[in-house]
């Protein structure tokens, strides 16, 4: 299953869905554009799949594509594998992870970008920073999962407050996942345009990790505090703290995938750490204009549309 919230080049994705099909692979494109923007895409991906909408059951809170809701929804297999539309399976790859998921309830494999221009190698070194620190990959692209391994579970019901990372949300209400960490599938980068856009929403993503978020919060402050009362040479010093801490994080995080990140990735890792310290701001300040914000009825007629173009 495919989940799209737009699609620039629908006839690339369109040839790849075509080599699933031939794979034996059910495909089911779950779009999430808006309406004209969907007719385009519906217009070129029905022939390789079918092509709907997600229902308002089928949407997290924020309004995204609920991946694991739409795939047990909408797939008649047994095992799913779920995935944004810049992600290319190979053949062995989905092998791999179909034998894995005989084994497993969930399986979560690495991604990787290719090619990698210099925003794709920004989020090349947040991957690697977090592969120094935890196995699992950091809002990953795709997964994949038992529908079966669903039933036991809790529910796939959640506050508005947890997180919307699918694979996390199936953790939290007990399922076995398995970090696939040396199993790499390729990821296409995003525009320039759409890869700014994302920088918010992933930083807001980490508001349920207060550690994690305080960190980032904490980065800039600290600086500017060291600036003020210790100079030039204090502050220097802890940015270069950072960044050496950072970058041998990342060194880590790359042993077993260095023929999928070149070592170049690793020296953007303090950048990265400055984009985040940057986002949890920009992601803070969304979130309070949104929550003081009058309610907008314009979603309703969104689900509206949706349910109509997915034909309920």
């Amino acid at each position: 299953m495919v989940g799209i919230e737009r699609a620039d080049d629908p006839g690339e994705l369109a040839q790849y869905l075509s080599f699933l099909s031939l794979e034996d692979c059910e495909v089911v494109i779950v779009d999430a554009s808006a309406r004209a923007a969907f007719e385009e895409n519906r217009r070129v991906l029905r022939w390789v799949g079918r092509h709907v909408a997600p229902n308002e059951r089928q949407r997290t809170s924020s309004g995204a594509i609920d991946l694991v809701r739409a795939g047990t929804a909408l797939a008649s297999c047994e095992r799913v594998i779920v995935a944004n539309a810049s992600v290319r399976y190979t053949a062995a790859e989905l092998d791999e992870l179909l034998a894995l998921l005989e084994l497993h309830e969930v399986v979560e494999p690495q991604d990787y970008f290719d090619p990698m221009p210099w925003w794709g190698s920004i989020d090349a070194a947040r991957m690697l920073v977090h592969r120094g620190i935890e196995p699992h990959p950091d809002h990953g692209a795709t997964f994949g999962f038992r529908r079966s391994a669903l039933r036991g579970l809790r529910g796939l019901e959640l506050d508005y407050d947890e997180p919307e990372d699918p694979v996390r949300k199936l953790a939290m209400q007990g399922a076995e996942v398995h970090s696939a960490s040396d199993l790499f599938v390729r990821r296409t980068p995003p525009e320039l345009e759409e890869w700014v856009e994302e920088r918010p929403r992933q930083a807001g993503e980490d508001f349920t990790q207060p550690v994690k978020s305080a960190f980032f919060f904490g980065l800039l402050p600290m600086a500017l505090l060291l600036l003020v009362f210790g100079g030039f040479t204090l502050a220097g010093g802890y940015a270069g703290t950072i960044a050496f801490a950072t970058v041998a994080l990342a060194v880590r995080g790359r042993a077993g995938a260095s023929a999928f990140f070149p070592l170049r990735a690793c020296l953007f890792a303090p950048l990265w750490v400055l984009e985040r310290s940057v986002s949890v701001y920009w992601a803070l300040f969304r979130k309070l204009r949104v929550t003081t914000s009058e309610p907008d009825p314009a979603p309703a007629a969104e689900r509206a549309n949706s349910r109509v173009a997915s034909g309920e």
